[in-house]
């Protein structure tokens, strides 16, 4: 199951960013199609495979995990902004592109540069799961899960307060499901508590948590597509 479910959360994103095709290039919401974008690239580059061939471009030491972890901020930050605002939730776009948060992206980011460059990352390997795990590989690790753990807990309370309003039926079941990925995000902080023979653990909740804030997020963008049809029709 944990070799399908890349491929499966990876066709699911796809999906959804071919289908924002049409709005971009119309000029519509751009920002949502290249969040899609980066999502569905994220979990590409995550998949053994093509992870395999990129980083043996690379030179074969995981210097694609790198890249991997910094898109992923960058997802993270601009998906968080973007979330943030559509909530009304000002506090939570403050949290994220205020003093607090880029101070913690910058803190992180220098983070994982340092445990990365400290650590022997010779032999390519997905997740970096075949390398001998000390100090500083778990420090590296935790990096990579802090900057979106930090960004989900700026957005759970805005999304927590649409899921238990008045607001449209389809608007919060989009919103639980986004709430349900968020959720995995930081459930995912607890990672060094699961024993390494149990790790289709951490796959499943990594590749939930994409699929359900992929999910979530598309719902939302079609509950408000459903709205405004509906408001145009009733005009």
């Amino acid at each position: 199951m944990t070799a399908v479910l890349p491929w499966v959360t990876l066709v699911v994103c796809l999906a959804i960013t071919l289908a924002r095709v049409p709005s971009a290039l119309r000029g519509e919401n751009r920002e949502v199609f290249y969040i899609f974008a980066l999502i569905s690239l994220s979990i590409f580059i995550s998949i053994e495979a093509p992870y395999l061939v990129i980083d043996g471009w690379l030179g074969g030491m995981n210097i694609c995990n790198l890249v991997l972890r910094f898109l992923l901020y960058g997802t993270f930050y601009f998906m968080g902004i973007k979330i943030a605002t559509a909530f009304g939730s000002p506090a939570a776009v403050k949290a994220i592109r205020g003093p607090l948060g880029i101070t913690a992206a910058i803190l992180i980011g220098v983070l994982t540069i340092y445990f990365f460059l400290i650590t022997d990352t010779e032999g390519s390997s997905a997740g970096m799961s075949a390398l001998r795990w000390g100090p500083s590989l778990e420090a590296y690790a935790f990096m990579g899960r802090l900057y979106p753990g930090f960004v989900a807990a700026c957005l759970v309370p805005a999304i927590w307060r649409t899921v238990v309003s008045t607001a449209p039926v389809l608007l919060r079941i989009a919103s639980s499901v986004l709430l349900l990925g968020l959720s995995l995000l930081l459930l995912s902080q607890l990672f060094p508590l699961i024993p390494f023979s149990e790790a289709w653990l951490r796959v499943l909740i990594n590749y939930s948590a994409a699929t359900f804030t992929a999910i979530g997020l598309a719902g939302i963008w079609v509950s408000k597509a459903f709205a405004r049809r509906k408001t145009r029709l009733s005009a």
